[in-house]
């Protein structure tokens, strides 16, 4: 597959009377997600329009939030597989929204086929799409250039996605189910407000407030070592890690020394100073309430 790559805000303008000019256009992302550095970033955007490939490189130098929120504004309908986790990386990176997506998962759901992209693409377009998903969605689509095979993959992610829409709908209406994939849509496409990324670490709802405080600051902790090195947390200190210190918070420095013992040499000093500062801190505020 070839597809154009559009690596300027000047590019992406040039684009868009195309775009506008087609009923709908199919999109998707490539992301990185906390897996080989440090944070969540845009990586790659596709798009077929029917007749062409393109990609939007968001990591490009001359590629800028003016560019992407021209093309995310776009009114023209943006076919979707499962969009929920890109617009809400969208929305968390640029504070933008996509306009106009159509997510062809929901119609999936509808017909009681919950699978992913390709295994909906072989049960009702009869295609047989051979390809390592693992592997690639653990790619480091940060790195430049991308290999070619990694194109490929991304591309089929969008070269099919107006042809399974206009299979799946019309199986959709005739079980009378039109009204409800409308209602289901709106919800699918609707991006919430990010939550405090600490509460994913430990159950929230059932831990202790008094927990709380030191979860809170013990991620933070981590965090900080992670952002300053430009990893992933995780090749800090296991997240569960934190949960089990906020439970039974170590009452000395050498007893943390010893709970964290197992964790990666690379970041012990750092690490053991953050955690014991976060673990006093968290006692001070909790003395303060």
């Amino acid at each position: 597959m070839e597809a154009e790559y559009l690596k300027s805000d000047d590019e992406i303008f040039g684009a868009l009377p195309v775009w506008s000019a087609r009923p709908r256009i199919a999109v998707d992302f490539e992301g990185e997600y906390n897996l080989h550095v440090y944070g969540e970033h845009l990586c790659l955007i596709q798009i077929f329009d029917g007749e062409k490939y393109y990609i939007i490189d968001p990591r490009a130098e001359k590629v800028t939030r003016r560019g992407l929120e021209a093309f995310f504004s776009l009114p023209t309908e943006k076919v979707w597989f499962d969009c929920q986790s890109d617009a809400a990386l969208v929305y968390k990176l640029y504070n933008l929204r996509i306009a106009n997506v159509y997510d062809i998962r929901v119609l999936a759901q509808l017909l009681g086929a919950n699978g992913n992209l390709i295994s909906l693409e072989e049960e009702f377009l009869g295609l047989s799409i051979v390809i390592n998903k693992k592997k690639n969605q653990q790619a480091n689509w940060m790195r430049r250039p991308i290999e070619p095979l990694l194109i490929e993959y991304a591309l089929l992610d969008v070269a099919y996605l107006m042809r399974l829409k206009d299979t799946l709908l019309p199986l959709v209406e005739s079980k009378g189910l039109g009204e409800r994939a409308e209602a289901l849509m709106r919800k699918a496409t609707t991006v919430k407000e990010p939550e405090d990324p600490w509460k994913h670490v430990v159950n929230w709802k059932m831990t202790p407030p008094r927990e709380r405080v030191y979860v809170r600051n013990l991620f933070l902790a981590r965090d900080s070592i992670a952002r300053r090195f430009n990893v992933p947390a995780y090749f800090v200190m296991d997240k569960r890690r934190i949960g089990e210190l906020a439970k039974h918070p170590p009452k000395t420095r050498e007893m943390l020394r010893v709970r964290i013992a197992g964790e990666p040499k690379r970041f012990s000093e750092y690490r053991e100073e953050a955690l014991w500062r976060a673990i006093e801190r968290s006692a001070e505020e909790l003395r303060a309430q």
